[in-house]
């Protein structure tokens, strides 16, 4: 059985943060990262992450999987702040009410927690919005330690299947009214399947948001954060995505024709939902099949 150790960080900004890593005695000196996404969390799929530990102890790397400050719907954590007599206060965090840019700080903190138990090279892979922030991160953030990144199920949220035109225009409005009248942090029900505030919204669906890297039907400036990737670069796709506006061919097209990356690779795994339910052992194999290589 596969044993985790508790881990606590604190990123720059002064976050607790907590997670899981699981370290095997040979190992190379490799780990793979995991990033949740929207309102997830770090043990959040208990039989994925035990998962990717084993098979990658199996390949002489470590795993590890933490929270970022998009964890939850809200919830609250400590902020290190050394005027409070205990030396930190309560904040409010969570998907609802997160400043997606601050990603960096949850991320590089991270890995600064993996380099202080020996790791000395990351792979950096995100599912879902976890995605996102390691494409905008291993585009914004130069880091020598990301040996390699893995976007896992990267679809668009402006472009979801899912959503009602005239329903989100009609919602636009109303995000845009309440920042205009100075109430972006107004938290909100009833406008998406978690409470959230005007800046968030708009944040996962206007057009030009530093969160929509993965805008491949724009016309202009498609996935031009995604093309700054130089690192060896892993992007897989769920075959049967709930979430895609359009066959996924079609879009791992547009992934691949933007990629930049030194060493890219693409695929498809067919038969599954956004989740990779009941593919769970061919994500994990694809994920750490190339990062092996990648290394």
């Amino acid at each position: 059985m596969i044993g985790f150790e508790l881990i606590n960080f604190v990123t720059k900004d002064g976050l607790e943060h907590q997670g899981i890593v699981h370290i095997p005695d040979d190992v190379s000196g490799t780990a793979v990262l995991w990033i949740h996404g929207l309102t997830g969390r770090f043990y959040g799929d208990v039989a994925l992450m035990n998962l990717f530990a084993k098979e990658c102890a199996a390949k002489h790397m470590a795993f590890a999987s933490v929270n970022t400050r998009g964890h939850e719907y809200l919830t609250s954590t400590h902020m290190r702040d050394a005027n409070e007599p205990k030396g930190y206060r309560h904040e409010t965090i969570g998907a609802g009410v997160e400043r997606f840019t601050d990603c960096v700080h949850d991320i590089d903190a991270a890995i600064t927690c993996l380099t202080s138990r020996g790791i000395g090279r990351v792979v950096l892979a995100g599912h879902s919005t976890g995605a996102n922030k390691v494409c905008y991160y291993a585009a914004t953030v130069h880091n020598p330690r990301v040996s390699g990144v893995v976007l896992s199920g990267p679809m668009s949220d402006r472009y979801s299947a899912g959503i009602d035109p005239e329903r989100h225009r009609k919602h636009m409005d109303i995000m845009r009214t309440k920042l205009a009248e100075g109430k972006g942090d107004e938290l909100l029900t009833g406008f998406d399947f978690f409470p959230l505030t005007p800046r968030r919204w708009m944040s996962l669906f206007a057009e030009g948001s530093p969160e929509g890297v993965f805008n491949y039907q724009d016309k202009t400036g498609a996935l031009l954060t995604f093309s700054k990737i130089h690192v060896p670069l892993l992007v897989v796709f769920a075959g049967d995505d709930e979430h895609a506006d359009a066959p996924i061919l079609e879009i791992k097209k547009a992934f691949d024709t933007h990629a930049q990356s030194r060493a890219y690779k693409s695929v498809v795994i067919e038969n599954t939902d956004h989740g990779f339910t009941g593919k769970e052992k061919e994500l994990v194999n694809a994920v750490v099949s190339w990062s092996v290589r990648c290394v």
